[in-house]
């Protein structure tokens, strides 16, 4: 990659500490460095970061479909799934998606789950998911895309633990995990071990979800943080309130009857049965290119 601007080598500060703090088995020395160089810039965190909600209105953002599921929380000053929707009563998932494509940034945000649920999950784990580089139709209830899962199943669950589900059908939904929309169309690498992503792992193409063990969930109630580092079609990285859970790489697209590179789209918050929030949704472009 080039810098496209003399900041830039601040701006991939983050982008390397991350990586080489994850390796630092291998990697020791070079990381202290780039800790000491992130300590003497305090306010370095949030620098260059702007809101995508103002905590007032919707403005900036569209649904794919004609949905209330949306509504703005002033009290709580975040977009509020199902309010005042009757726990149990029937309703449709949704998803709202901002009006503006993105390529290469740091997306921040905070979730918090609430009590309801609805027909016909009522007794489902929670579900919902920050959706990254949709593309194609926004008449589709879920765009073309990548997505970061949210949810309450415990990254060490699997279809087979019977004991957690008792008697439920088995829906994995573990805040963390990759789910490509539509297998075929998004594809991703990634590292894997067994079913699970792992940094150490081989190399691997394809599957419609790139679970992960990691990834821990605040007690129900609390707020979460979510972050997703997006570099174009190179690489995206997961994390939850401030640990490292997931990475894809090389993000394509089917365009025609070939793979192409997918190297922006919208940025999209799912609404799936669950009441929950959002708050302090805000951006840092990156400006990287190739």
């Amino acid at each position: 990659m080039r810098r496209l601007e003399g900041e830039m080598k601040i701006r991939l500060i983050p982008l390397l500490l991350f990586s080489f703090v994850f390796h630092s088995k291998y990697r020791l020395g070079f990381t202290a460095l780039l800790v000491v160089e992130v300590f003497a810039h305090p306010t370095f965190a949030e620098e260059g970061f702007s809101s995508l909600f103002d905590g007032k209105t919707l403005n900036g953002w569209v649904t794919t479909r004609s949905t209330d599921a949306f509504s703005v929380n002033k009290e709580e000053k975040a977009i509020h799934a199902y309010a005042g929707k009757k726990n149990g009563s029937e309703q449709v998932p949704g998803c709202l998606v901002t009006k503006e494509k993105y390529s290469s940034y740091i997306l921040r945000l905070e979730y918090k789950w609430l009590k309801k649920r609805f027909s016909p999950r009522t007794d489902w784990d929670r579900d919902a998911g920050v959706l990254f580089h949709a593309h194609g139709s926004l008449k589709k209830l879920w765009p073309y895309s990548v997505e970061m899962q949210l949810g309450e199943t415990p990254g060490s669950i699997t279809a087979k633990s019977k004991d957690y589900w008792k008697n439920r059908k088995p829906s994995r939904f573990h805040s963390g995990d990759v789910i490509l929309i539509q297998q075929n169309l998004v594809q991703a690498q990634y590292k894997h071990i067994g079913a699970y992503w792992d940094p150490n792992g081989a190399l691997y193409k394809g599957g419609k979800a790139i679970f992960t063990r990691l990834g821990i969930e605040k007690p129900k109630g609390d707020w979460n943080e979510a972050e997703i580092r997006v570099l174009a079609n190179k690489k995206a990285t997961f994390v939850l309130n401030g640990e490292v859970v997931n990475e894809i790489m090389n993000i394509q697209k089917m365009e025609g009857e070939k793979l192409v590179p997918l190297t922006k789209g919208y940025i999209g918050l799912q609404a799936e049965w669950a009441e929950l929030l959002y708050r302090n949704i805000r951006i840092k472009k990156l400006g990287i290119v190739d």
